[in-house]
C-alpha cells in the first residue's frame, strides 16, 4: 500500500468516527472526541512533513499552502474539541465545524491532490508508508499533548 492510499483510508476512517460519533450515545462522545483528534493529528502529520513538501513540485497553484491553513483550522478545533468533550453544547458545536472542514479539505485533496501524487514514484517520499506511518505516529503522541495542554490565560 502507497502513502497515498493510507491517506485515502484514513480519510475513511475519519467519516466512520464521525458517522460514529453522531450514532453514539453521550456518553461515549468524549472517548470519540479524543479518537477523531488522535487520527486527524496522525494525518495531518503525515500530509505535512512527507506529502505535500513532495506535492508543491506537482500541484499548480496555492492548493497546498490551502491545506495547511486546513490543517491549522483543523488543528484549533481539535484542541477547542478536546477541551470542551465533557461539555455537550460546545462539544456538539465544535464537531460540525470540524466535520465541514474535515469534509471540505478531504474532497479537495482526492480531487485535486492525490491523483497527482499517484503517478508518482513510490520512492519519492522517502521513506515507505509503514515507516511514514510509524514515524509520524510518534510525532502525534507529542502533538496530542499539546492540542490538550491547558489553554493559555
Amino acid at each position: 500500500m502507497n502513502i497515498i492510499d493510507v491517506l485515502i483510508q484514513q480519510h475513511r476512517d475519519a467519516e466512520a468516527l464521525f458517522e460514529a460519533y453522531r450514532a453514539a450515545p453521550d456518553e461515549e462522545k468524549p472517548e470519540l472526541c479524543v479518537r477523531l483528534a488522535e487520527a486527524l493529528t496522525l494525518h495531518s502529520t503525515i500530509e505535512e512533513r512527507w506529502v505535500y513538501p513532495v506535492a508543491r513540485s506537482v500541484v499548480e497553484g496555492p492548493r497546498i499552502d490551502f491545506a495547511v491553513e486546513e490543517h491549522g483550522e483543523m488543528s484549533q478545533l481539535l484542541s477547542e474539541l478536546l477541551h470542551a468533550r465533557r461539555e455537550t453544547r460546545r462539544r456538539e458545536a465544535t464537531v460540525r465545524q470540524l466535520e465541514a472542514v474535515v469534509a471540505h479539505h478531504m474532497a479537495e485533496e482526492e480531487r485535486e491532490v492525490f491523483p497527482r501524487l499517484l503517478k508518482m514514484a513510490s520512492d519519492a517520499f522517502g521513506l515507505s508508508s509503514s515507516e511514514i506511518v510509524s514515524s509520524a505516529s510518534n510525532a502525534r503522541r507529542e502533538a496530542m499533548r499539546q492540542l490538550d495542554a491547558p489553554a493559555a490565560p
